[in-house]
């Protein structure tokens, strides 16, 4: 399970120091910590009704839960959810989630 949740506050922290990849369902920031792994989700109201933003939310959290494990780094994420995000499967938001630590070389 993840460690923790990024308070409010810490976001900003996280844009700035940070560095950032994307794709076409997710915007991922990355920022280095000694502190255990921590998750941050962002899905704005452009991705549709609640019911729309907490499913999102709720499949990027599983997703990154499932390859927790192989992640090789400490410190801080953000996931941005697209637009495209709301109309995805489980299956390629895990594809997406992978190729964005892939590219930041996060994972094992």
């Amino acid at each position: 399970m993840v460690s923790g949740r990024i308070p409010r506050p810490s976001y900003g922290r996280v844009y700035e120091e940070g560095r950032s990849v994307a794709n076409k369902y997710l915007v991922m920031y990355y920022r280095e910590d000694p502190l255990p792994v921590r998750l941050g989700i962002v899905t704005s109201k452009r991705l549709g009704k609640a019911c729309v933003r907490n499913r999102v939310k709720r499949r990027i959290r599983e997703c990154f839960r499932h390859v927790l494990p192989l992640i090789k780094a400490r410190g801080e994420f953000v996931f941005i959810a697209r637009r495209r995000a709301a109309l995805c499967s489980y299956q390629e938001l895990l594809g997406s989630v992978k190729h964005l630590l892939k590219r930041m070389d996060l994972l094992e």
